[in-house]
């Protein structure tokens, strides 16, 4: 049988608002994370994420709006109702903070009470670190580092942890597998999450739901919340549409199910009427050779089993992704780029 708290929101804010001097900061946020969730918020430098964070965390009090955590109010309109210290959430920073002068069990103990060496070490087993608890965090990679930090913020059992960029420190090699083990212990702890990051790739492959900030003359404001492959296919702005990977924008005219382009006709996800911007993702594109051509291959990349073409034409610069196993044509080649599948249209007052 579910308690009353089942049903409660590890975390709801309301009209968060804040400023540093005369600099708005956020906007008239809401924003919610149900229990068991993994909420990515990602947005430009300066859109007031890390500011969002540090306000749930109790390390900033915002001076509008209300934030709940688990159905207690911690800050209204600019007075603190709950101190950091009784918030009951779990911190990871991108620092990690970790205290130079403790082992590694020692760290992820630091605050139990009581203290629980069983629960210590089976987080540390959790982690992959079980037989490094008696080092020291000197001794440890970036990547162990993040592990301990993450299980010394679990080891209280919080209802929600806070990441502030997790991945800032570690390299590009490590940061998927370190994602995907955040994610299961976070998961199996019953912790939900809320993590900031600038990281695209990261947001869009552990995210249950990516809300993403904008920053406008009145401060941050949430200009788009959905799954991650909604956020991908139908951005709601183009800050939103680069945010979230490569894109070209092309300037159509709707004509209901379809568009007219300098590509031809498009096929559009939904109808739209009139003047509009298309989104158009590099595997929507395809380059094909043509000496009458009006778009020239610049330059290219190798990544992995595709190569990244640099194009120019008419309508721009496109980025065409394509495959390696068809071999890769030579810089300076002619040709015509041809639009696979349906598109996504910004009406013109979102695409400026």
């Amino acid at each position: 049988m579910s308690s009353p708290k089942d049903n409660v929101a590890p975390l709801a804010l309301s009209g968060l608002s804040h400023r540093y001097g005369d600099t708005p900061v956020l906007h008239g946020v809401n924003l919610s994370v149900k229990s068991g969730e993994f909420v990515v918020l990602l947005g430009p430098s300066g859109c007031g994420k890390t500011t969002l964070l540090r306000s749930v965390a109790g390390l900033v009090n915002p001076e509008g709006g209300t934030i709940h955590i688990d159905g207690r109010l911690t800050n209204e309109n600019g007075a603190e109702r709950i101190a950091t210290e009784h918030r009951g959430v779990g911190l990871v920073f991108q620092e990690y903070a970790l205290f130079p002068h403790m082992s590694v069990a020692e760290n992820v103990g630091y605050g139990l009470q009581p203290s629980s060496s069983a629960r210590v070490h089976g987080l540390l087993e959790l982690v992959g670190l079980g037989e490094l608890a008696d080092r020291y965090p000197a001794s440890l990679s970036g990547g162990q580092q993040q592990r301990v930090a993450l299980a010394r913020a679990l080891a209280p059992r919080p209802s929600l942890l806070l990441l502030d960029e997790p991945f800032a420190n570690v390299d590009a090699a490590l940061r998927d597998s370190l994602g995907g083990l955040l994610r299961k212990v976070a998961k199996e702890q019953g912790a939900s999450v809320l993590m900031v990051t600038h990281d695209q790739e990261a947001a869009l492959s552990m995210a249950d739901r990516v809300v993403v900030l904008e920053p406008t003359t009145q401060g941050g404001v949430v200009v788009q919340d959905a799954a991650p492959m909604t956020v991908y296919q139908k951005p709601q702005t183009k800050t939103v549409a680069t945010l979230t990977g490569p894109c070209t924008f092309v300037d159509v005219l709707g004509q209901g199910e379809t568009a007219d382009s300098p590509f031809g006709p498009l096929t559009l996800m939904e109808p739209y009427q009139g003047p509009a911007t298309t989104v158009l993702r590099p595997e929507q594109l395809r380059f094909i050779g043509d000496p009458e051509g009006d778009v020239v291959l610049e330059h290219h990349q190798f990544a992995a089993g595709t190569h990244r073409l640099h194009c120019h034409g008419k309508s721009g610069a496109t980025h065409v992704q394509h495959s390696s196993a068809q071999g890769v044509p030579e810089l300076g080649a002619k040709g015509r780029i041809e639009v696979t599948g349906s598109v996504w249209t910004l009406p013109s007052d979102r695409a400026e």
